[in-house]
C-alpha cells in the first residue's frame, strides 16, 4: 500500500520565497552559514532543509539528478506531485543535483559544467553536509563575497573535495555551483570561490 505523499510546504508561497532569499544570501556570501527559515515535509530520509530547497528551486523545466540514497520510490512520487521535475539518469544532464552521500558522489567534472555561450546552464549541486555548525580545521578561502580571507571547515566537505574544487574554479565562467545543506542552515560555494593551495587535498 502506498504511503501518503509528504505535504511539502505548509504555506508554499511564503516559505518558498523565504527559502529562495536564504539561497541568494548564501551564494552572495560564500562560506558563511545562513540559517534556513523553514524545513519542508519531504520524503523519508530527506532532511527538511533539502526538501525545502528542491521545492523552491526545481520545477518541470529543471532536470534533476538524485544520487542513489536520495532516489527512492517515495522521493520520485514526491517530486512528480509537487514540482514535476524530470529526473535524469546522468549527472551531466541535470540543472540541479541532490547528493545525500557525498563520499561516493561523482566527480564535479561529471556534472554539467556549462559552456562558453551558456555558462549559467551548469549544474547546481545540493550536497548534504550534516557537519555544518561544527568547527575544526578549516581551508582558507577567498573570492567575491568573502570578507578578506575566510575559512571553510573541512568537516563540512567530503574527502578529496578541495582538489576537485580548485579544478572547478579554474573553469570559470563555466563550472558547477554547490549549496552545502545542513539540518538547519546552508552554505553557498559559487564557482568563483577560491580555496588556497595546500589548505586541503
Amino acid at each position: 500500500m502506498l504511503q501518503p505523499i509528504p505535504a511539502g510546504f505548509s504555506r508554499p508561497v511564503f516559505e518558498s520565497q523565504s527559502t529562495f532569499r536564504a539561497v541568494l544570501q548564501a551564494m552572495a556570501n560564500p562560506g558563511r552559514t545562513v540559517p534556513m527559515p523553514v524545513a519542508a515535509q519531504g520524503p523519508q530520509g530527506w532532511p527538511g532543509t533539502m526538501a525545502a530547497l528542491v521545492l523552491t528551486l526545481c520545477d518541470m523545466d529543471t532536470p534533476l539528478w538524485l544520487d542513489p540514497v536520495a532516489r527512492t520510490a517515495e522521493a520520485l512520487r514526491f517530486l512528480r506531485f509537487h514540482c514535476g521535475s524530470p529526473v535524469c539518469d546522468r549527472p551531466r544532464e541535470a540543472a540541479f543535483a541532490v547528493v545525500m552521500d557525498p563520499p561516493v558522489m561523482p566527480g564535479l567534472d561529471g556534472f554539467h559544467l556549462g559552456d562558453a555561450e551558456y555558462p549559467e546552464r551548469s549544474t547546481t549541486v545540493l550536497m548534504w553536509s550534516p557537519g555544518i555548525g561544527s568547527g575544526g580545521r578549516g581551508a582558507r578561502i577567498h573570492g567575491p563575497g568573502v570578507d578578506g580571507l575566510g575559512e571553510l571547515p573541512l568537516e563540512w566537505l567530503p574527502e578529496r573535495f578541495c582538489g576537485q574544487w580548485r579544478s572547478n574554479a579554474g573553469l570559470f565562467p563555466c563550472g558547477v555551483d554547490i549549496v552545502l545543506v545542513g539540518a538547519e542552515a546552508i552554505v553557498g560555494l559559487p564557482r568563483t570561490l577560491k580555496v588556497e593551495e595546500g589548505a586541503c587535498t
